[in-house]
């Protein structure tokens, strides 16, 4: 079966399937989508897997999907309860932090509202507050569920990479507690997170400078 992925170098939620393709070296076939997702895609975003004539363009539905048909090397483990952790892990890390970092997006510009500095304030302190309870859960393991990497990490160099660029592009930064520190630590010890993080990391860099000069 010949897989084929709609993807944009610049959307976060294709970063994580990007981490699960390398992360697997999974043989597929990547279409960089500009616009009109709507012409292949049933929900008009990406990613979009296109399977057996079935379009899939859910991120979350994608990588169960990699990990089911390439099971080595997993990205889960053979205990339910720690896969249950990666899993609500996984959640907080695209609800909590991707989620919450994404307002950021719309203060990028030429002009700014009196009231802006204080709305981008609350965000970097929800994105603050959002760290704490994910590492309160993380505890003593290396990555964020487990001792090796699993499904929970997948978009973690993604956010590593915005929260650099906005912290640099804002002038702000959040607390960086001992437990923010180790896991970049070993973050950047994985050469399949660090290069989605460098990679990522130049698209936004290139996404914040296109920004303002329009």
């Amino acid at each position: 079966m010949k897989l084929k992925l709609y993807t944009n170098s610049h959307s976060v939620t294709c970063s994580k399937i990007e981490v699960v393709i390398d992360f697997k070296s999974i043989d597929i076939e990547k279409i960089e989508a500009i616009n009109n997702y709507g012409a292949f895609s049933p929900t008009a975003t990406v990613p979009c897997l296109s399977m057996d004539n079935n379009m899939i363009s859910d991120s979350s539905s994608i990588v169960e999907y990699f990990e089911e048909v390439f099971p080595s090397p997993s990205l889960l483990t053979k205990d339910a309860n720690t896969n249950m952790i990666i899993r609500f892990q996984s959640t907080l890390v695209d609800e909590k932090l991707i989620g919450t970092i994404r307002k950021l997006f719309s203060f990028v510009k030429n002009t700014s509202h009196p009231s802006d500095g204080m709305m981008i304030d609350n965000i970097f302190k929800e994105i603050e507050n959002n760290l704490k309870l994910i590492f309160q859960i993380k505890g003593s393991n290396l990555y964020l569920a487990n001792s090796s990497i699993s499904l929970a990490d997948c978009n973690t160099p993604a956010f590593f990479s915005m929260l650099k660029e906005f912290e640099k592009h804002f002038n702000k930064e959040v607390e960086k507690t001992d437990s923010f520190n180790e896991y970049e630590k070993a973050l950047f010890l994985d050469k399949v997170l660090l290069k989605e993080y460098k990679r990522y990391g130049f698209e936004i860099r290139n996404w914040i400078a296109n920004k303002l000069l329009a």
